[in-house]
């Protein structure tokens, strides 16, 4: 029983896609589905209760047979690593080939494409992935390369959607197989190339826990530091605080202010205006986030040593 319901269950989402591939989801009723499947409308919605469970249960059915057949080419004998991978590769274009219809038409539609999500279970899905890549990319160029899984991972999935956007241009014909074998090449030049340099990696694996938690998390949002600059100019005109103390405040506010709209923004002009501001009644507030969103500066945009000027020589800190 549990195995027609399935098979029934499967029917149902080809047939909607198929659909929705034709004609388009907003002007495909469940009715219609219904009718296709040769089935009742009330049949229909104890499988799925609305369209919107059965749009969401297509892309999950998408994803779920490319995972599986990725994971079945890692169980071929008769494939080296670097094989698999480029055989994975093709598969992953050859299904976005075969939904190319019903994407498009989704698009047409203007639907979002993003039903709702398990944020969680994307979240589990992601490490999962990364964890299987830096598995993958192991078995092909030794421990050494685990390190830049992360960086290397963005550029594979950078060109790869690259090549999938071009999948979808009419007219246009990309040859999976050639496509594949590329991907390949171009991932041996960029690890030979990070393993003959050994750069500092800039994103480790772990940050995939941070990067998944935005999905779950409202980001926080900072004034930049020259929008503080301004209420604080506007703070000290209406304090009480001795003149020659606002004027040298105001003085080391303008300075600030014309170094971070500079060009190369020295780091011991801030850092030492911003340590004149210390300490001023009225404005400890403001001060302490100005001091946060100019750390922030320091740390994001300038180098240890100070920005690098024309000439290739650093500026004085």
């Amino acid at each position: 029983m549990a195995d027609k319901t399935a098979e029934k269950r499967q029917q149902i989402l080809i047939t909607a896609m198929q659909l929705f591939s034709a004609k388009g989801s907003s002007v495909t009723s469940m009715q219609e589905i219904a009718e296709v499947c040769g089935m009742s409308k009330g049949s229909l919605y104890l499988h799925f209760k609305s369209k919107e469970e059965l749009e969401k249960s297509i892309y999950e059915h998408i994803a779920n047979r490319i995972k599986d057949e990725i994971l079945r080419v890692d169980h071929d004998p008769l494939l080296a690593p670097k094989e698999q991978l480029r055989k994975q590769t093709e598969v992953l274009l050859v299904h976005f080939l075969e939904i190319r219809e019903y994407l498009l038409k989704q698009f047409h539609d203007q639907m979002p494409g993003k039903p709702p999500i398990d944020k969680e279970n994307m979240r589990q899905e992601m490490l999962a992935a990364l964890q299987w890549f830096n598995n993958k990319l192991k078995s092909i160029y030794g421990p050494d390369v685990e390190p830049y899984t992360m960086e290397i991972g963005m550029f594979m999935a950078s060109m790869l959607g690259s090549y999938i956007r071009f999948l979808f241009m009419p007219g246009f014909h990309l040859n999976v197989g050639i496509t594949a074998d590329h991907q390949i090449q171009l991932l041996d030049d960029i690890v030979n190339s990070i393993l003959r340099r050994r750069p500092e990696p800039l994103i480790p694996m772990e940050a995939i826990g941070q990067l998944s938690q935005l999905c779950q998390t409202a980001i926080r949002t900072t004034r930049h530091p020259l929008i503080v600059i301004k209420a604080m100019k506007n703070e000290l005109k209406k304090s009480t605080v001795e003149t020659e103390v606002r004027e040298d405040a105001m003085e080391s506010l303008n300075i600030m202010e014309k170094e971070l709209l500079g060009l190369q923004p020295s780091r011991a002009v801030l850092k030492g205006m911003l340590a004149n501001l210390e300490g001023i009644e009225d404005l400890e507030a403001l001060y302490t986030e100005l001091k946060g969103t100019i750390v922030t500066v320091l740390e994001s945009y300038l180098t240890p040593g100070g920005i690098m000027q024309g000439n290739g020589s650093k500026l004085e800190t």
